[in-house]
């Protein structure tokens, strides 16, 4: 049996965690710590992050993807307080997507792997054309949704693919969507320029979520017919945002936070493989890329953002600072809520009979020094 003290992170009453077989067995509040440094530690579920390109110079799509590659990357994780994470291949083509696929579901057969990986996110190629909502997605790559070519993508995976994120104005979109959900898989909306009726249909036919809410827009849209305005509005919706401090401005994550309320937000990283080396400029998929001292990855000698590298706690961080929400709903957003959506129902909460996937931290003038993450019963 392993035993941890902290502050609850929901209500910060005393508690003590008893966990037996890599499972939470008991959570009751206690009057006082046996160790007084556990007065200034938190408690928390460990993180889960849906998106992630990859990390520490590897790429999820690179032709040679290894498992010591994946193992580099779950340990990696770790350090930063996730625990579970959806690597995500980005638009490619079919020969491409279905390689990198298979490469990933190879990974898998480490269990130490694939108690961090539960499955994959498909981010593309169903998306928009259209320049400023494709983002950094290939344009001849893009093309409308094909379920058989999907199946065979799917069957590559090992049927491990979680999420699609698409376009719901693209031609055959809405069919596609019902295809996936009747086969058990969560579908996003993203890189698009839908309009409120192309949306409505679209979570009509079983799209619950939103990829990076405010990111894969155009620069200049109509004021009136643009995708912000329907996502942020219809209750059915969840919506992921990076809150890395530069894909979102404060006062936009403020907004997305009043309209979704915290039950229906969920923070993620859209971490690229430039997360975790040192600030420089990079040749990364054929650009000039600059990697700055803060963390924003620039196209060199522009103002386009190129990718994201700040890891989820960021997000935590600055939803907290950006909207004044407590710890509770920022955590929420980065374990709960994505547990929820993806059906995850043995971790993101702290509760009996929860996987022990666990973080213990300070906070220290609003950042997260994770001190400890339990995975199972065993402190890393």
């Amino acid at each position: 049996m392993y035993q941890l003290e902290g502050l609850l992170y929901s209500d910060n009453s005393k508690v003590s965690i008893k966990i037996e077989d890599s499972v939470i067995s008991k959570v009751e509040t206690v009057d006082k710590f046996n160790d007084a440094s556990s007065s200034k530690r938190y408690i928390a579920p460990a993180l889960v992050d849906n998106q992630v390109n990859g990390y520490v110079g590897i790429e999820f799509s690179k032709p040679d993807l290894s498992t010591e590659d994946m193992l580099k990357i779950v340990r990696k994780h770790r350090e930063n307080g996730v625990m579970t994470f959806m690597p995500t291949v980005i638009t490619a083509s079919f020969e491409s997507l279905k390689r990198s696929f298979t490469n990933l579901a190879k990974t898998l057969d480490d269990t130490e792997v694939a108690y961090s990986v539960p499955g994959f996110h498909l981010e593309g190629p169903y998306i928009s054309p259209e320049e400023g909502y494709r983002g950094a997605h290939s344009l001849k790559d893009i093309r409308k949704p094909d379920w058989e070519e999907f199946l065979k993508l799917n069957e590559a995976a090992g049927g491990k693919i979680m999420q699609v994120t698409l376009a719901p104005e693209v031609e055959g979109a809405v069919d596609f969507i019902k295809k996936c959900v009747a086969n058990g898989i969560v579908v996003s909306l993203g890189h698009h320029n839908g309009s409120a009726e192309d949306i409505e249909r679209a979570v009509d036919a079983g799209a619950k979520t939103v990829t990076h809410l405010g990111n894969g827009l155009a620069n200049n849209i109509n004021r009136f017919e643009n995708p912000l305005w329907m996502q942020l509005a219809d209750d059915r919706l969840m919506c992921s945002c990076i809150l890395d401090g530069f894909h979102l401005r404060p006062e936009m994550a403020k907004v997305f936070y009043r309209a979704k309320t915290p039950n229906r937000m969920i923070l993620t990283s859209d971490m690229t493989m430039l997360a975790g080396l040192p600030p420089g400029d990079y040749v990364w998929d054929g650009k000039e890329v600059e990697l700055t001292e803060e963390g924003v990855i620039m196209l060199k000698g522009t103002k386009y953002f190129a990718g994201a590298s700040l890891p989820l706690r960021t997000g935590v961080e600055n939803m907290m600072r950006f909207t004044g929400c407590v710890l509770k709903e920022a955590i929420d957003m980065a374990s709960i809520n994505p547990a929820k959506l993806y059906g995850f129902d043995d971790r993101g909460e702290i509760a009996a009979g929860k996987r022990a996937d666990l973080i213990v931290f300070e906070l220290e003038e609003g950042k997260m020094r994770i001190v400890e993450t339990i995975l199972g019963n065993i402190s890393r």
